[in-house]
């Protein structure tokens, strides 16, 4: 019979999962985590402040995977957006699905009134050329993140087997996955050099998977997603931490 769920709070998430930790003497990989509240410092520091709360409960007694690559299913298997030369290789994309996302992407920025040329990259990628581009990124990749999001959902209405089409401009792509690899290097380095956990903000499971192979190799390191839905949070720890 499996243990109830119990909650923990603190003033971070991190310090509410070693309490966790602590609290059943266990490591981070046998706890099944929830995140209820993330916590915030209120005004000034001072006021409105709010503790950051989980649930808790060891989890199921699994078998340790070798080589650290202890990340979600979902976020194996989500397709790669890079050449990423550790990842699977990539989709094959017909040529008549690129030439249809190709013009999915320029209806729909005729209706944002954003004058842009569409092309098709030799490695099956929609690239936006022009001079509103920039703002076509978006804070965090949001804007292009969503016309993607939208160009996939037209591209694969009606398909059994669907396809990824990947939508970039003024390479942000390779510049976003260049930055997730250097902050997942540096963060592991900060796990190995302090002996403690190191929690990144929330991600989509693109980028997740990004970090999560990023440091697969690392006989240091493990790294954990959690949270609920689609954008979670990617946890990186010490390999052999210690039980509390």
């Amino acid at each position: 019979m499996e243990e109830d769920y119990r909650e923990f709070e603190a003033k971070t998430v991190d310090e509410a999962i070693v309490a966790a930790m602590r609290a059943f003497r266990s490591d981070f990989e046998s706890l099944d985590i929830q995140v209820i509240s993330e916590g915030s410092k209120g005004l000034f520091g001072l006021v409105g402040t709010k503790s950051a709360k989980i649930l808790a409960r060891p989890g199921r007694k699994e078998k340790e995977e070798p080589a650290a690559a202890a990340y979600e299913e979902e976020d194996r298997t989500i397709p790669s957006r890079s050449t990423d030369e550790a990842s699977p290789q990539p989709q094959q994309i017909p040529r008549e699905s690129l030439e249809k996302a190709s013009r999915v992407v320029t209806d729909i920025l005729k209706l944002m009134n954003m004058s842009a040329e569409v092309k098709i990259r030799d490695d099956s990628v929609i690239e936006i050329v022009g001079d509103g581009s920039g703002l076509l990124i978006g804070k965090h990749g949001a804007t292009i993140d969503s016309l993607q999001f939208i160009t996939n959902r037209i591209l694969n209405k009606n398909r059994e087997e669907p396809l990824y089409i990947t939508i970039d401009t003024e390479g942000y792509r390779q510049r976003h996955v260049d930055h997730l690899r250097s902050v997942a290097i540096k963060m592991g380095q900060k796990v190995k050099r302090t002996g403690q956990s190191v929690s990144l903000e929330k991600m989509n499971p693109y980028d997740r998977r990004i970090i999560h192979l990023t440091l697969k190799n690392d006989s240091r390191v493990n790294t954990k997603s959690i949270g609920d839905g689609i954008f979670k949070k990617v946890v990186i720890l010490p390999r052999k931490a210690s039980k509390y």
